[in-house]
C-alpha cells in the first residue's frame, strides 16, 4: 500500500520520503518528509488498541490539559478535518511534527521522574473517556489467570507471582486513589528538546501513581544489581514533579508499584513465549522467554532490597513536603 499520500489528508504536501522506524513494539511508525519538513506518521495497531478512536480522543484531552504547562509538553497531532486522525482502508493514521532532540540527549533518571510526576500532577482532576485504551491493561489478576491457564509455567515462578498477587491485593485496595497516569512510563518515552516532551500517550488511563513510578524504576534499573543512585534520582525527580499531590497511602504504595510492573511484564512475556500471535511485535518465543526470565530475576532483586528501596522512597518524598 502506497502511504505517501496520507499526509495530504492532514493538509500537508505528499510525502517525498518515507522511512520506517523500528522503535516500539506496537504501532507502525514512519518518518515522513513532506516538502522540507519532517513528520512522525503512525498507524495504530487495532489488534492491541480495539477502540483507536477512544485512544485519540484521550490524547486530544491530554493535549488540551498540557497546552500551557511550561515544564513538559506532548506532541500536537495535526487535524484531518474535525478529528486528530484519518481512517485509511480501515486503519487509523495520525501525524505530528518531528521533534528535534537536543544533540545526544536522553532523559536521565531524575528528569524522567520529574516529567512523569508532573504529568500526573497536571492531569489531576482531568477526565478521560470511559472506553479503556486496552481492556485489562495493568490488570495483574487477569495476566496471572491467563498465565496459570497455560499450565506450562515453572511452578516456583508461578508460586512467587501468586504470592506477589496476594501482596498487591492488600496494598492496592479500593480505597487507594486512582489518577490519570501515562501507563508506559520510561525514559524512552521522553524526548529531551527545549521542553521535555512525553510521547506514546496511547496507554494513558486511570490507574495508580505507583504504576508509573514503578515502571520508571523497572525500566532504569536493568540487571540484577540494585542501582540505588538511579532509584534515588527517579524518586527525587518524581517527587519534584508530583509536588506533594500524593497522600501517605499512595507514597507507601510506590515501592509496590515497582514489584507490580516488573511482575506484570514478566507474566506478559511468559504468556507471549507460548503464543503464536504475539503482543510484542517482532519477538520470537525464545526472545520472550529470555526477557521473562530476566524480569523474574529483576523482581527477585527488587524484593530482596525492599527495605533499602522503601527508605529511599520515603526520604525523598518527605523532602518534597
Amino acid at each position: 500500500m502506497d502511504i505517501s499520500y496520507i499526509p495530504t489528508l492532514f493538509g500537508l504536501p505528499e510525502a517525498n520520503s518515507l522511512t520506517e522506524l523500528p522503535a516500539g513494539h506496537i504501532n507502525r511508525t514512519v518518518l515522513a518528509v513532506c516538502g522540507n519538513k519532517k513528520y512522525i506518521m503512525q498507524s495504530l495497531n487495532s489488534s492491541v488498541f480495539r477502540s483507536p478512536e477512544a485512544v485519540m480522543h484521550n490524547i486530544s484531552r491530554i493535549e488540551s490539559a498540557l497546552e500551557n504547562v511550561p515544564d513538559i509538553a506532548v506532541p500536537h497531532f495535526i487535524a484531518a478535518g474535525d478529528k486528530n486522525y484519518a481512517i485509511v482502508e480501515g486503519r487509523i493514521w495520525r501525524i505530528y511534527s518531528y521533534i528535534t532532540a537536543n544533540s545526544n540527549a536522553v532523559a536521565n533518571a531524575s528528569a524522567a521522574g520529574r516529567a512523569f510526576g508532573t504529568f500526573i500532577r497536571v492531569m489531576d482532576g482531568q477526565e478521560l473517556g470511559k472506553t479503556p485504551a486496552i481492556e485489562g491493561f495493568h490488570d495483574f489478576d487477569c495476566y496471572f489467570s491467563e498465565l496459570a491457564a497455560l499450565n506450562r509455567t515453572d511452578r516456583s515462578s508461578l508460586a512467587a507471582l501468586d504470592r506477589l498477587r496476594d501482596t498487591l491485593g492488600q496494598v492496592f485496595t479500593s480505597s487507594l486513589k486512582k489518577r490519570v497516569i501515562h501507563g508506559d512510563a520510561k525514559p524512552d518515552n521522553i524526548i529531551i528538546s527545549d521542553t521535555p516532551t512525553i510521547i506514546d500517550l496511547d496507554t494513558a488511563m486511570y490507574g495508580y501513581a505507583a504504576m508509573d513510578f514503578g515502571d520508571l524504576v523497572r525500566s532504569v534499573c536493568r540487571g540484577e544489581i540494585i542501582d540505588t543512585a538511579a532509584v534515588s534520582n527517579i524518586t527525587k525527580g518524581f517527587s519534584q514533579g508530583i509536588d506533594g499531590l500524593l497522600g501517605a497511602d499512595e507514597v507507601r504504595s510506590l515501592y509496590f508499584g515497582i514489584l507490580w510492573l516488573t511482575g506484570e511484564l514478566a507474566m506478559r512475556y511468559l504468556a507471549d513465549s507460548r503464543r503464536e500471535v504475539k503482543y510484542f511485535r517482532g519477538k520470537s518465543s525464545a526472545d520472550c522467554l529470555a526477557r521473562a526470565e530476566e524480569l523474574l530475576r529483576q523482581l527477585d532483586m527488587f524484593t530482596s532490597h525492599g527495605n533499602e528501596i522503601k527508605e529511599i522512597v520515603y526520604s525523598n518524598m518527605e523532602k518534597a513536603d
